[in-house]
């Protein structure tokens, strides 16, 4: 079948995971990524744990792509990225704003190679302001956003770092939006396109709370939005549930008094009302805590407490939810071959298409594995252009220690 993007052709120059993201998303949506790296290579190629000397945080996000290195740092490799422009429907870049005009690749000259091109770039805070060469890691940007600090005091704890990079997933997800937006925009227009996301104001928009926290209030009482005041307990075989109530409002202490058949507790003075029940929220929730661990299921917990509006969901791992038959149905994981058996395995995009196909291409390349077959198919280079752009260090590669020896 038809993917959506297949007649797109994409040079992703992005490293870590904010640009990769959006370039592994295009790729799965059937547009051509090719992945072009600098000598020294993406930095999550060094990432660990390794399987068969490659490292599955690499591979999330850039299985699918072709991988070329050029060293831009060079006129030839400057002028060689320029040549393979013209076969390019998008251009995707996280470096600092201004690195790319250093490299003499900006969209100037990225427009001058080809008029229609559509660039894609990437950054902490944004081009053109006081902040615009500050670096920008997820961890900094979760600091500077407020997401660090509204966590830890909605969980009544000292603020520390969330193990995702939610600020750089969320911006690889408007890096997509905005340049597929930009290809229509040149559908309509005939013209090329700059679109920049920072990684800030994507981690502003996907904070459901921030119009809320821009109040300056803070009410401990009512339907309050965010998911913190859902508890999460113990049951009888060992395992946790989610519980998605807030057993202080009044409907979550109704279902708590009928499904638990403890009328008395409405005469509990410590649960009277619902300023109460905020004040004995810890005894409230022990109360709860004993009737949970007294099911071994978190369907069993569902069905008890009653009300659709209610939902438990088990506490799972990863590699726990990829072992059952939703994941199995969904086909929501995908393996990919090391190049000599070994697996790993990593998500597959969430889209389902009617009569179109989408999703990732099971393979992950090595720094440079596709130098001569890229540029020898989009710019007719010569095996012997190629030994001397090899000779000269504008192109490089990098194949695994296992290849190297067998081909020894």
């Amino acid at each position: 079948m038809e993917k959506p993007l297949s007649d797109l052709l994409v040079l992703d120059l992005t490293r870590a995971l904010a640009g990769p993201i959006c370039g592994r998303l295009l790729s799965d949506l059937g547009a051509r990524v090719i992945k072009v790296e600098p000598p020294d290579g993406d930095l999550t190629r060094l990432m660990v744990p390794r399987v068969d000397g490659l490292s599955p945080y690499f591979g999330q996000y850039n299985a699918g792509k072709e991988c070329i290195s050029i060293d831009l740092h060079s006129e030839q490799g400057q002028e060689l990225f320029l040549q393979l422009v013209p076969h390019a429907d998008i251009v995707l870049e996280n470096y600092r704003p201004g690195v790319m005009e250093r490299l003499g690749i900006d969209f100037d000259r990225l427009r001058e190679a080809n008029p229609k091109i559509i660039m894609g770039s990437v950054s902490g805070w944004g081009h053109g302001n006081s902040r615009s060469g500050q670096g920008a890691f997820a961890s900094a940007i979760h600091s500077e956003a407020g997401v660090t600090e509204m966590v830890a005091r909605r969980r009544g704890e000292e603020p520390r770092n969330d193990p995702m990079s939610h600020s750089d997933t969320c911006t690889g997800l408007h890096a997509l939006g905005a340049v597929l937006a930009a290809l229509h925009l040149r559908d309509r227009t005939g013209q090329g396109q700059k679109v920049e996301v920072s990684m800030a104001e994507s981690t502003l928009m996907v904070n459901d709370l921030a119009a809320i926290e821009m109040t300056g209030q803070d009410p401990k009482v009512g339907f309050k939005g965010g998911q913190n005041w859902s508890p999460v307990l113990r049951m009888a075989n060992g395992r946790y549930v989610s519980l998605t109530i807030d057993i202080t409002t009044n409907d979550g202490f109704r279902y708590l008094v009928e499904a638990m058949d403890q009328p008395d507790l409405v005469e509990d003075p410590r649960f009277a009302i619902i300023e109460d029940r905020v004040a004995n929220r810890e005894a409230l929730t022990e109360i709860l805590g004993e009737f949970v661990a007294t099911f071994d299921d978190a369907r069993a917990v569902e069905a008890a407490i009653g009300p659709g509006a209610v939902i438990a969901s088990e506490v799972r791992s990863v590699p726990e939810l990829a072992a059952t038959d939703w994941a199995d149905e969904r086909g929501a994981f995908v393996d990919i071959d090391t190049g000599r058996g070994e697996m790993i395995t990593v998500p597959q995009s969430p889209w389902r298409f009617l009569d179109a196909d989408a999703g990732v291409t099971p393979r992950v390349g090595y720094r440079g594995q596709d130098n001569r077959e890229v540029l020898t198919e989009l710019l007719g280079l010569t095996p012997d252009e190629l030994e001397g752009l090899e000779d000269q260090a504008v192109i490089s590669s990098r194949p695994p220690r296992w290849s190297r020896d067998s081909s020894a």
